[in-house]
């Protein structure tokens, strides 16, 4: 009996370890789920508090040259299993963005204490989702430029609550995608477990 007990202990130990073991670049991606979370959790903080103070004012029309997700940028759960890093390659270019554009915001009077908070965090998972999508291979990477415009005074605290809104739906879409890990190795069973 002690034998089948030993047995049962250690062939379960071997497979809950075998599939759970690195899958070569699955290492690079362990970083992107607890920085895709910290991202959305400032960003949310941020938007809300840069959105204080101001002023209803009828829309007003920003050119401040987001690039934004798109259907076909292959980020649903089917392609994701099959193929991440075509998302991948766009997330970090959305990333690239919004760091240039946080950035300059930071510069703002009313902003930067909003841009400092949120500056360290969407570093962080830039270099994160590069080092996973850098270890599955090409994924595009390309430099975009942010051209710089003179922005009215009166313009700025509502350029902010743009930039930082825009950016905290953003970290939903990237928590959502990349919390859990590779998306390339998510089990059918649950959304909580990577293989």
């Amino acid at each position: 009996m002690a034998h089948s007990f030993t047995f049962a202990v250690l062939s379960l130990m071997f497979f809950s370890t075998a599939s759970a073991a690195p899958a070569g670049h699955q290492e690079s991606c362990v970083d992107v789920q607890t920085s895709s979370l910290e991202l959305n959790k400032i960003a949310r903080n941020v938007s809300l508090e840069a959105r204080k103070g101001l002023v209803t004012r009828e829309e007003i029309q920003f050119s401040t040259l987001l690039v934004w997700m798109n259907s076909k940028d292959m980020c649903d759960p089917g392609t994701l299993k099959q193929e991440s890093l075509p998302c991948f390659g766009k997330i970090i270019k959305v990333l690239d963005r919004y760091r240039s554009l946080v950035r300059r915001i930071s510069e703002f009077e009313r902003c930067s204490e909003f841009a400092s908070q949120v500056v360290p965090v969407i570093n962080k998972l830039h270099t994160d989702v590069t080092k996973c999508a850098d270890s599955k291979g090409e994924w595009g990477a390309v430099d975009l430029a942010v051209g710089e415009v003179t922005i009215p005074e009166w313009e700025k605290p509502y350029l902010c609550h743009y930039i930082l809104d825009r950016l905290f739906s953003f970290s939903i879409f990237t928590a959502r995608v990349l919390s859990v890990g590779d998306p390339a190795h998510h089990t059918d069973g649950t959304t909580q477990k990577c293989m």
